[in-house]
């Protein structure tokens, strides 16, 4: 005949249940319901617990559990635990536990203490430079040496002033500026103002052909072009635009737009003429 415990583990596995899910249903802790399946009945904090454990796990499973421990009554266990006996099981690791600890936070806290006490030795025996400072014999001294800071705090103060001043006197680079000037039915005139090099964007929403000229000499050509940028030389003095098929195109200098009069809005083909002075 089997034991009562491998009776009971066997139905349990048999149902498909784990040990975490008899915990759950009986309310027993899984190591209490391992020890009933190895029928380690006195491994229980009290084996008078044994019955009830059984009876409770039985019935849980589906089996007859007056049954189970009548059949099995010699299995169960006959020592009698008191409740205090129980309580003081229970009690038993934790107790353990805190006298291990015991020793290593005695431990912890002389060390804490030692290293307290060789640091305020350190303190004690080498204070700050500062302290070992003997007194002047000429107070005078002592009134020229704190004079010094307030001294070199004043030149600093000065010299600081001054980089002000020479930053304020340096010039601004001067922004770009674009002035119309004149149309005569085909071309456009401008003056432009600037101290840096021209870049040249043209934006339109069809297809455009451009000619680009400086100082009266072709400098490119370009085709179907829908959003270019193209970086003028510094040192030249006029730059000669001509846009065919210019109806919805826009020209910036240096991101500055230029302006076109309402004249020659509609114009197919523009030249832009810009004289530039530096």
């Amino acid at each position: 005949m089997q034991p009562i415990g491998k009776i009971l583990k066997s139905k349990r596995e048999s149902l498909g249940m784990t040990l975490l899910d008899m915990e759950k249903r009986i309310k027993i802790e899984r190591q209490h319901i391992t020890r009933i399946e190895n029928n380690d009945f006195n491994a229980l904090p009290n084996p008078d617990y044994a019955v009830s454990f059984i009876k409770r796990y039985a019935e849980s499973v589906n089996l007859n559990a007056d049954h189970l421990l009548a059949e099995h009554h010699d299995e169960l266990p006959r020592y009698k635990m008191t409740a205090k006996e129980a309580r003081k099981s229970l009690q038993t690791h934790p107790v353990q536990e805190k006298h291990q600890l015991t020793p290593l936070l005695k431990l912890i806290g002389l060390t804490a203490l030692v290293c307290t006490l060789l640091w305020l030795i350190a303190v004690y025996l080498f204070p700050h430079e500062r302290e070992w400072q003997a007194a002047s014999i000429n107070p005078s001294r002592n009134l020229a040496g704190e004079a010094e800071p307030n001294q070199k705090k004043a030149v600093k103060d000065e010299k600081n002033q001054q980089v002000r001043s020479q930053q304020k006197k340096i010039k601004q680079p001067s922004e770009t500026t674009i002035q119309y000037q004149s149309f005569d039915g085909t071309k456009l005139s401008y003056t432009v103002k600037t101290e840096e090099a021209l870049q040249l964007r043209i934006q339109s929403k069809t297809p455009v052909r451009l000619q680009i000229s400086t100082d009266q000499k072709q400098l490119s050509t370009y085709q179907k072009v829908t959003d270019r940028t193209v970086r003028m030389d510094k040192d030249i003095s006029t730059l000669t635009l001509v846009v065919s098929n210019a109806a919805e195109m826009s020209v910036s200098l240096n991101d500055k737009k230029v302006d076109v009069p309402h004249d020659a809005e509609n114009l197919i083909t523009r030249t832009y003429q810009f004289n530039i002075m530096k």
